[in-house]
């Protein structure tokens, strides 16, 4: 016996000594046995100096994050949004009180928003331009209690890049937008804690765009369902509620734009006739 950790038993060492190769290439990673969280922080140092710290955002979620290190790189992304257990109640104070919040450009955050002043949902129309706000890197989501209280217990890390995307007809103006591009994501059984490195865990890595995509998705409708960090309502309460079109505003709009085209329709057909 060597130590208090399982993974250093002679039974376990040698899957703790490293990660595995898989996938494509062998190029995608598993880790076995002990220290499996120690792997997400070289994840993040990687990822770091590849996309460089100008670029560099995460979004995920885990029960509990302790792990420093962890905490410690989250920090310094660019923009990272971690979803917690609400039963989580003490995050290391590098994180928590980071000020790298994450930008709505997430596809689905575009369909909720913080209440407007009157604590209302927010009402858009037409006309009404893109709603621009953060949220916090570090939120929280489900239930208040102890023991059989339903958790969010999965452990996810999505590693991407904010850019700029232009879009638009090929022969005319184009507009900027950004955007945040998911990469890569590690998964596995390993909470984000120090105690982690002491026990048996699995932990996973790829870069195949699908699932890359896919657990953008799942990590999307968790940071829209959360809440800040700290919040003790006893059931999920969202505070990002969605934002409400203006139906009739956007019928007439539309009505306005097409009996324009029609206008223009006819001032060409009467521009070429002889």
């Amino acid at each position: 016996m060597t130590s208090g950790a399982l993974g250093d038993y002679p039974d376990f060492a040698r899957w703790s000594d490293g990660p595995r190769a898989w996938g494509p290439d062998g190029r995608w990673r598993l880790w076995f046995g002990g220290k499996v969280a120690d792997a997400i922080v070289e994840l993040l140092d990687d990822h770091i100096a590849t996309i460089g710290r100008h670029s560099a955002a995460a979004i995920g979620c885990v029960p509990w994050l302790t792990h420093p290190g962890i905490a410690d790189r989250l920090a310094k992304l660019h923009a990272c949004c971690i979803v917690v257990d609400k039963g989580a109640r003490w995050v290391p104070d590098v994180l928590r009180t980071a000020e790298n919040s994450f930008p709505n450009v997430l596809p689905g955050m575009e369909s909720y928003a913080p209440p407007a002043d009157d604590g209302k949902p927010v009402i858009v129309g037409p006309y009404s331009g893109r709603i621009e706000y953060e949220v916090g890197p570090l939120r929280t989501l489900g239930m208040t209690g102890h023991d059989g209280k339903p958790l969010l217990h999965s452990k996810l890390l999505v590693l991407g890049r904010l850019a700029w995307h232009e879009y638009g007809p090929h022969d005319g103006p184009t507009a900027e937008e950004l955007r945040f591009e998911p990469l890569s994501v590690w998964w596995g059984s390993a909470n984000w804690t120090d105690k982690a490195a002491s026990h048996l865990e699995t932990g996973t890595w790829s870069d195949d765009p699908q699932l890359a995509r896919e657990a953008a998705r799942y990590a999307e409708d968790l940071i829209g369902f959360s809440e800040p960090f700290g919040a003790t309502t006893p059931l999920p309460v969202r505070d990002l509620p969605y934002v409400i079109e203006d139906t009739d505003a956007m019928r007439e709009a539309a009505l306005d734009m097409h009996y324009y085209e029609l206008e223009m329709r006819a001032l060409d057909e009467e521009h070429d006739e002889p």
